[in-house]
């Protein structure tokens, strides 16, 4: 796919429940590099459609979707961490799509999203420490390595990087 396309990028809305339920569920077939919560893939189209709402309603959460000819390619999440200033991000894009730059500009706009609109004060990630590509784009996108951490997802230990990025001053 080349860098060309013409993409969208908005705040998922209530009606985009249904494509993000699959974008989803094909994003867990492609990828092991991120987590999302399991409860996810078991929200029906109307739970989904409610929790979109909801989030839209915070300034401590968002979730931005990628639309290409109507679908959602793509989506970056930030979530506050229980009332801290703190949210955490979190970003995947559909296999098709990867090296066009659309991780990129999710990570941007969601920087963007916390420095114009959110009531947090940093954006953290975890990721994976073999993870290179995704590493590259959050330093380009700004992100400084916070810490080095041993973590367990799903009885298995990999090693990680957190890395930040101030929002507000």
């Amino acid at each position: 796919m080349q860098e060309n396309f013409e993409v969208q990028l908005s705040l998922a809305i209530p009606d985009d429940a249904s494509k993000l339920i699959d974008l989803l569920t094909q994003l867990k077939q492609e990828s092991d590099t991120f987590t999302i919560d399991p409860e996810l893939g078991d929200m029906t189209v109307k739970q989904q459609s409610k929790q979109i709402m909801l989030v839209n309603q915070t300034r401590g959460n968002v979730i931005i979707v990628a639309k290409y000819l109507d679908t959602i390619i793509g989506l970056v999440t930030v979530q506050e961490l229980d009332n801290s200033g703190c949210g955490e991000l979190g970003v995947a894009v559909l296999k098709q799509y990867w090296n066009c730059g659309l991780g990129t500009k999710l990570v941007m706009e969601s920087i963007n999203w916390g420095i114009n609109y959110s009531n947090l004060s940093e954006i953290a990630l975890i990721v994976k420490k073999n993870n290179k590509p995704a590493i590259h784009v959050y330093e380009k996108c700004g992100f400084n390595f916070s810490k080095h951490r041993l973590i367990n997802i799903q009885e298995n230990y990999h090693s990680t990087y957190e890395m930040q990025i101030k929002v507000k001053k």
